[in-house]
């Protein structure tokens, strides 16, 4: 695992100017007094040490774990991140939680007490996400295909495997950061891990969290071009997702969306029928669009939010439009 994570942790440590500037920032931006910023940085710098004591570090985990969620702003949070990615063995350590826990798929043995380690890990991997020179760096070190083996499982999905599949996807949807610095690097890193059929592998088979925040990913690749154009390379990527998003629709009749997950099911169809007409692949849209997006079957849903029935009726235009001569 350090070779791993070697060559693309270097050039962040050799640029000291980046940590300084960093810390100004969070000085001023925080507003905090020297020593509030001080005591912060020195709680980081133990729970770093702390946790390459293998016999303590669930417990470091947890601890981890809670002062991430007590960085209530999003500058403390890429501030404990950009430390945590350049601290040594850092990473090492945390992946090592998470291949720990590879057999216990093979045998179906995962307990809760196990998925709940395991998530603390991956909270702090997605802590180091929040930054965006960690970020391509975590992508550029093909860390997410140390996770994808929990996404593969479809069948006989125990409970503690769920939380830790949602745990994964909520971090892929971290690292789907494509409207910011690197973001179209980021996406065709993640489109090469196979992340587009994963997704669709959890709507399809996962519960309604796991759907929800896959829809998520999915409608984020979908509004890129590059991401658009990988859908639609292949006739059965193309179809499959159709067909997904479909099955998707129609498990809203017992599991009432929210109004944010509509919009991320209707924002795909919109993408997709963007290209409806090439291809020839204008037949396989109709033939599987879910007519009861546009027949008011969400009347209640799409009046609480008022951008749901505009794009609705983009998405009714077109594809009620007569084909190019």
């Amino acid at each position: 695992f350090p070779s791993l994570i070697h060559n693309t942790r270097s050039a962040e440590k050799r640029n000291k100017k980046i940590k300084i500037s960093l810390n100004r920032f969070l000085e001023m931006s925080n507003n905090l007094p020297a020593s509030t910023f001080s005591e912060r940085r020195y709680r980081t710098e133990q729970l770093i040490m702390n946790l390459r004591e293998s016999s303590i570090r669930e417990a470091v985990l947890i601890e981890l774990n809670n002062f991430i969620i007590e960085q209530s702003t999003e500058a403390m949070r890429m501030d404990l991140g950009f430390h945590l990615w350049n601290s040594e063995l850092t990473l090492t350590i945390l992946l090592q939680e998470v291949v720990a826990v590879y057999p216990k798929l093979l045998d179906s043995t995962l307990a809760m007490a196990e998925s709940t380690r395991l998530c603390n890990a991956l909270n702090a991997i997605q802590c180091v996400a929040s930054h965006p020179d960690a970020r391509i760096g975590l992508l550029k070190a093909n860390i997410p295909y140390f996770l994808y083996p929990f996404l593969r499982i479809s069948e006989n999905v125990m409970r503690p495997l769920q939380f830790v599949k949602l745990t994964i996807l909520n971090l892929i949807a971290a690292l789907a950061k494509f409207d910011e610095s690197y973001g179209q690097e980021i996406l065709l890193l993640l489109l090469d891990t196979q992340v587009f059929s994963l997704c669709l592998l959890c709507i399809h088979h996962g519960d309604q969290l796991i759907r929800k925040v896959a829809t998520l990913i999915l409608m984020k690749i979908l509004m890129q071009e590059k991401g658009l154009k990988y859908c639609c390379a292949l006739p059965a990527r193309f179809l499959l997702v159709i067909q997904v998003l479909h099955q998707l629709v129609d498990t809203f009749a017992s599991e009432i969306p929210s109004s944010q997950q509509l919009k991320n099911v209707v924002q795909c169809y919109l993408s997709l029928s963007r290209v409806a007409w090439a291809g020839g692949v204008y037949d396989a849209v109709r033939t599987y669009f879910p007519l009861q997006l546009i027949d008011y079957k969400f009347g209640i849903i799409i009046r609480d939010d008022p951008e749901i029935p505009i794009m609705l009726h983009q998405l009714e235009l077109n594809l009620t439009r007569q084909p190019p001569q």
